[in-house]
């Protein structure tokens, strides 16, 4: 330990990877904090395509002719979107009489468009796919609601049917949220069935709240198997017996039961990590870096993918020795479940175990140990989250969470230092950075920790942002900067720069980038960029005075009917050759002339991305691997463009990674929200499940069975 730490020590003072010396010599966010690895030799194309059931099942209303050669309309992630419906069917208790027939022999009807059911006819429904502007920031599923269409009354009972084509014959789950009674049949055969309401899920606040509460409730699941060819599929729907009772509606997502095949190219191996994260990995030797939910932080090994290890950081291990010994509960029973937490790759035994330790730390002091949250933190916590990139100085990795638990650790895993920052109410959170022997971190203000000990050196209390934090050296001397705009010197903390645009309100989510002398500032979402030139500003007294520029980007900021869409991004400005360029939460890609501040355009990458209460569909900023430009959506696909004046693709590379879900959303997994990271011929992309390495297979030019990691 005692020689970790002096490792650690000279390292950040002296030496050709001394912070103090050159911060871009650092390892963190955006591998140096400006998204450019122009030394990269990264494969240009990749891919991983499910071959399962699910992915060659097609889906429509209408019922298939003798010989006809129609197969449907390809499942959108697992969700059917268009249905025969039959009904409302009156009845005097919904509940008692939900297995009553309300067509003669129901399980094996084929029905189609405008044929006879009872006293009415089937009729299409169609679920809509709403535009990216309009799914953003939504909390609900994609829910085939009869309240809507037959009438929001208790004690109703309809049906619902559509015809599956299988490419693949074999077996899927129907994965079932319902506000009320519902029951399957595939191919004639009860699959489910269940008289009263069932959610594993409800919303997509669900998510944030489930994560909060350590639990990870089930959706119903129905299981049956499809064969080659056509395969109907009945869903008999009620409203609620009570009076007033509205609910009349279902979300389903179709996902395979076994195994899925892939077919891969380019994809070296894949590890399974313990959970989510947004943070990108970092790549120390060869080492990676990465983070889970809520306070882990893992090590692999570059060339497999192994987990070499795990160290949990929550408010037990930041708990000091002293007091641990005050009261025998740390050592008697919180210990062995922490060390239980580190070894389990069970999920749910893992959640368990957490929540055991929550409770122990609460019983000894509700006040110290209880979480007390910012309520816009907890509300959107299923896509925020603790977890922040780690840094590093290539002998040791520094580890911060956002429950406000800092640590450092050598390559190894030997822990040097732990402790806890204190707030009044837990806030989101920021990626730290490192620079001049100091680690800086937000946490009720901005921190400057000392980086080989982890005491305080100052604190900034009114200081706060939610994007990563910027390390620089500007003027020779060293500085840490913020997403409003304000440059703070390193060594005291001192305001050396305040962006005069700062206002009340939220102006975006994108942190700052420094090239050379020069800080570009995205502002107001994609629509702006604050370019500060601090080479030969004016001083007055500790005040900087540079050239000021705010280019405007010629975007579309309005909907077709006229409204105003607000054009946020999550991306740090990507720099090079005097172009900017950028891309917005939609997938709109943008290059400005820094020169002329001439868009030189703007252009829908046309992703497929993912967007709700919980999710941003293109988070990552853009990064520049070797020769071209990579920008990723959360859904696994990746555009390569060339750089330049004119937008040109190269490729579109997709990953297809379907996670075996509990509840009725997408089983794509959510692929990426952190920034890729390049090194060598590889790029390492962070998922919500697993860490992808990918690159031109091992020992050889023609290809290889990809190798898999923990």
């Amino acid at each position: 330990m005692k020689t970790a730490l002096l490792i650690c020590g000279i390292l950040l003072l002296s030496g050709p990877s001394a912070v103090g010396a050159d911060p871009v010599t650092t390892l963190g966010w955006r591998g140096n904090w400006t998204g450019l690895y122009p030394d990269a030799r990264p494969p240009l194309e990749w891919s991983r395509i499910a071959r399962g059931v699910a992915a060659g099942t097609t889906a429509r209303a209408a019922k298939p002719q003798a010989g006809g050669a129609e197969r449907g309309s390809p499942l959108d992630s697992g969700l059917i979107r268009e249905w025969l419906v039959a009904g409302p069917f009156a009845v005097e208790d919904s509940v008692k009489e939900f297995d009553a027939e309300q067509l003669p022999g129901e399980a094996a009807l084929s029905p189609g468009e405008g044929e006879p059911a009872g006293a009415s006819a089937w009729t299409k429904l169609v679920l809509e796919k709403a535009p990216d502007y309009e799914r953003w920031g939504t909390t609900e599923l994609d829910w085939v609601d009869l309240g809507e269409r037959l009438g929001q009354r208790p004690n109703r009972i309809a049906y619902t049917h559509v015809y599956l084509h299988c490419q693949r014959a074999g077996r899927v789950a129907l994965i079932v949220d319902h506000g009320n009674g519902l029951k399957v049949w595939a191919n004639g055969e009860v699959a489910y069935s269940s008289p009263q309401r069932a959610m594993g899920f409800g919303s997509y606040v669900g998510i944030s709240r489930q994560k909060q509460d350590l639990v990870h409730q089930k959706s119903p699941r129905s299981a049956f198997a499809l064969r080659a060819g056509w395969n109907p599929l009945l869903i008999k729907i009620a409203s609620g017996n009570e009076r007033g009772s509205r609910e009349f509606k279902f979300a389903a997502r179709l996902i395979d039961v076994d195994p899925v095949p892939y077919e891969e190219k380019n994809i070296r191996w894949i590890a399974r990590l313990p959970e989510r994260s947004n943070a990108s990995p970092v790549i120390v030797g060869d080492r990676i870096f990465a983070p889970a939910e809520p306070d882990e932080l893992l090590c692999l090994d570059k060339a497999t993918g192994k987990i070499l290890w795990r160290r949990i950081n929550g408010y037990f291990e930041a708990t000091p020795v002293e007091k641990r010994a005050a009261n025998p509960i740390f050592d008697r029973e919180i210990r062995s479940l922490a060390e239980a937490v580190e070894r389990t790759a069970d999920y749910e035994e893992g959640l368990a175990l957490r929540r055991k330790i929550r409770d122990l730390l609460v019983s000894v002091n509700e006040d110290e140990y209880g979480m007390k949250w910012d309520g816009h933190l907890a509300s959107h916590f299923g896509i925020v989250g603790f977890t922040t990139t780690p840094v590093s100085d290539g002998a040791c990795v520094w580890a911060f969470f956002g429950h406000g638990v800092v640590a450092c650790y050598d390559l190894d895993g030997n822990r040097i230092w732990i402790r806890r920052l204190r707030a009044k109410e837990i806030a989101y959170s920021c990626t730290p950075a490192l620079a001049a022997g100091k680690l800086f971190v937000v946490f009720d203000g901005l921190h400057a920790l000392d980086a080989a000990t982890g005491e305080e050196v100052w604190h900034l209390p009114e200081t706060t942002t939610i994007a990563s934090l910027i390390a620089a050296r500007i003027r020779g001397t060293d500085v840490v900067t913020m997403k409003s705009g304000q440059v703070f010197r390193a060594a005291d903390g001192k305001l050396l720069w305040s962006n005069p645009h700062i206002r009340t309100g939220d102006t975006g989510w994108a942190p700052p980038v420094v090239i050379g002398e020069t800080l570009y500032l995205p502002w107001n979402g994609i629509t702006g960029l604050i370019v500060a030139d601090f080479a030969g500003a004016a001083v007055e007294g500790d005040a900087w005075k540079p050239a000021l520029r705010v280019i405007g980007l010629a975007t579309d900021n309005h909907r077709p009917n006229g409204e105003w869409l607000d054009r946020w991004t999550a991306g740090s400005p990507l720099i090079l050759d005097g172009t900017y360029y950028g891309i917005d939460q939609y997938g709109v890609a943008y290059a400005v002339d820094l020169a002329s501040e001439k868009t030189l355009y703007k252009v829908d990458t046309r992703f497929d991305e993912l967007h709700h209460y919980n999710a941003i569909g293109v988070a990552a900023s853009c990064a520049l691997g070797g020769k071209h430009i990579f920008v990723m959506d959360n859904q696994g696909s990746c555009v390569v463009y060339e750089t330049g004046p004119v937008f040109q693709r190269v490729a579109t590379n997709k990953i297809e990674s379907l996670l075996p879900r509990d509840w009725p959303i997408p089983a794509q997994e959510i692929l990426t929200n952190g920034s890729p990271v390049f090194d060598g011929e590889c790029i390492y992309i962070r998922g919500e499940q697993h860490l992808f390495s990918i690159g031109p297979p091992i020992g050889s030019s023609t290809g290889s069975a990809p190798r898999r990691g923990s």
